[in-house]
């Protein structure tokens, strides 16, 4: 196995996250009085870049391990082997590759193997064994033979060559660069940034485990557990982790202090190292400021929650039916400890905890789960069937009243919009009556349907 598969099997970060380099591409500087700095590269080394690119450029129409012999080349005459290497993953990940064949390769090869029972021994048995495939899949013999492994990424022809400029090529290897050194890290700690509210958002959405550092009513720092405390799962957990520091860059200012764990190749030891980075290194980085990510009336982002002298941070605020519900986005990994903050605040505010969980991972018993993102049209829906209730309903209306509406409504069912329109008409709000007459909204898409409560 050559270096690139080696490589390649490495730099995807399990559990769906972005890639990174694999730790032994990670370039960093190490001082005698512990401190730890990413090599990163600019303009003045930018030769690195066009000498990769070269190697793309004149493969163009050649296969993969082709440009991997090419790569191997140039590494024995580079004063830096790990900056081609990472260099070489970061043009692969974002070229074009495309099969030799366009056919379905498995089928191919059980047809041909079927009919290849008895192996042939000279090419003319060859081209008679294989003409009934030949006619099969409207190829001739060379294409057969392409066609085989055409699935295999070693198989896979270059048809476009990644074209990003150097700045932007630069920046994306510096910021796998600072992922990397990432996951060599016990802890991490957020001395300031421009926008608390985003960044807790984000560390909670990861399903990272923090803690918070407040005086009186502000928030002074924040504090991450990093991928090398966790025993659950760590890989998992670092691919998530090192999205946080691409988070962390996107914001105007901000300030990190980490510690990282390094082995140290030459005394065979584990040394801890501090990193100190803030938004002044944010030129060699990817240049894509955080945005307001809400565009619904009904959302707001939260302010900090104090209730009997505590401090607490919800994301977002939900407006349903004149009152605020406070929305905290969590994951498994901090349910015990958010699900003790909504006990304490039953009856002074109205506390949702969120789940955002992955595909792989199991439902959490009557949570309020959501996979991957957030709908927040949907979440609307269910907070509205949530806290819509008999009771309410009962004091707008008599029991006459709500007779005949459920009668009609049974009459509708299931068309939606006739149902929707018949409740509008009656000057009601069909989200908070349909609930309340023993039905429940589902969205599918952008699309809402009723349906009856089981």
């Amino acid at each position: 196995m050559n270096w690139f598969q080696q490589v390649q099997q490495s730099m995807e970060l399990q559990g769906g996250g972005e890639r990174v380099f694999p730790s032994d591409l990670m370039i960093a500087r190490k001082t005698k009085n512990g401190l730890i700095f990413p090599v990163f590269l600019s303009d003045e080394n930018s030769d690195y870049i066009e000498k990769v690119r070269a190697v793309f450029i004149r493969n163009k129409g050649n296969k993969r391990e082709t440009i991997v012999k090419d790569l191997k080349d140039l590494e024995v005459n580079s004063s830096s082997t790990k900056t081609v290497r990472a260099l070489s993953l970061l043009f692969f990940r974002n070229s074009v590759f495309e099969p030799p064949v366009n056919v379905d390769s498995m089928a191919l090869r059980e047809d041909v193997f079927r009919a290849a029972r008895i192996p042939p021994v000279s090419a003319g048995e060859k081209q008679l064994i294989l003409a009934p495939v030949e006619e099969k899949y409207g190829l001739d013999y060379d294409g057969i033979i392409n066609g085989l492994y055409a699935d295999k990424e070693s198989e896979m022809v270059l048809t476009r060559v990644y074209d990003g400029d150097p700045m932007e090529i630069s920046r994306k290897y510096n910021m796998e660069q600072l992922e990397t050194i990432m996951g060599k890290c016990s802890s991490l700690t957020i001395t300031s940034a421009s926008n608390w509210s985003y960044l807790i958002t984000s560390i909670k959405r990861l399903g990272l485990l923090y803690n918070t550092n407040i005086s009186g009513t502000e928030l002074q720092a924040v504090t991450v557990t990093g991928p090398l405390s966790i025993f659950e799962n760590p890989d998992r957990y670092a691919s998530r982790f090192a999205q946080l520091m691409y988070r962390i860059s996107r914001l105007e200012k901000w300030s990190i202090e980490g510690d990282i764990k390094v082995k140290d190749k030459f005394e065979k030891t584990v040394k801890m190292y501090k990193l100190n980075l803030s938004d002044a290194v944010s030129y060699y980085l990817p240049q894509n400021l955080q945005k307001e990510e809400i565009t619904y009336d009904f959302v707001r982002r939260a302010d900090p929650l104090i209730v009997d002298g505590d401090v607490y941070f919800p994301d977002y605020v939900i407006r349903i039916f004149d009152r605020d519900i406070y929305i905290n986005i969590t994951s498994k990994y901090l349910s015990k400890r958010d699900e003790e903050i909504k006990r304490k605040l039953k009856g002074k505010a109205d506390w949702e905890n969120i789940y955002v969980l992955d595909q792989k991972d199991k439902a959490i018993k009557d949570g309020i789960i959501f996979y991957g993102d957030i709908n927040f049209q949907s979440l609307k829906s269910i907070l509205e069937e949530k806290y819509s209730g008999k009771k309410q309903l009962n004091s707008e209306l008599d029991d006459s009243s709500i007779g005949s509406i459920k009668k009609e409504l049974e009459k509708l069912y299931p068309d939606t919009d006739k149902m929707f329109a018949y409740i509008e008409s009656q000057g009601l709000v069909p989200e908070r009556v349909l609930p309340a007459m023993g039905y429940k909204l589902k969205w599918r898409g952008l699309d809402i349907i009723v349906l009856k409560k089981d």
